[in-house]
């Protein structure tokens, strides 16, 4: 494209200067300046938390892969393990606000005895979780 645009310059910078016109002056361009937007893709996994990344190019597949820049993430082939409502580690009020590694991913979580409650990883690192309402 640049080549025909070249071409294209050269041709009416020619055939102004042949009719007595002026050659306009030309803006040089930057060199070696390239812009790019990263993009992100994610896909649910049935058996365990969702996966997303970022990079210059990406591509996803439910229940399978995504992909960023070549480097692919899987979903786990087996389920993870049921969650024990009797540690106190594994509450969604406990967890609320936590340290975790990936942004976007998902865990359960106990509101009371019941595994119900879902967390997930914000882009700030920590957990965010359905809590119990109140009792006011």
């Amino acid at each position: 494209m640049k080549q025909y645009l070249g071409v294209l310059a050269a041709f009416v910078v020619s055939t102004l200067t042949a009719c007595g016109g002026t050659a306009p002056a030309e803006a040089p361009e930057p060199l070696g300046q390239e812009s790019s937007a990263l993009v992100s893709c994610s896909t649910a996994c049935s058996t365990g938390p969702s996966l997303s990344c970022w990079g210059n190019s990406c591509s996803a597949s439910n229940n399978n892969y995504v992909q960023c820049d070549g480097v692919y993430q899987y979903c786990p082939t087996t389920p993870p393990p049921a969650i024990d409502c009797s540690w106190s580690s594994e509450a969604c009020v406990n967890l609320l606000d936590t340290g975790c590694m990936t942004p976007g991913s998902r865990r359960k979580c106990c509101i009371g005895d019941e595994p119900f409650g879902n967390c997930q990883c914000t882009t700030n690192h920590v957990w965010t979780c359905t809590v119990p309402d109140e009792d006011p």
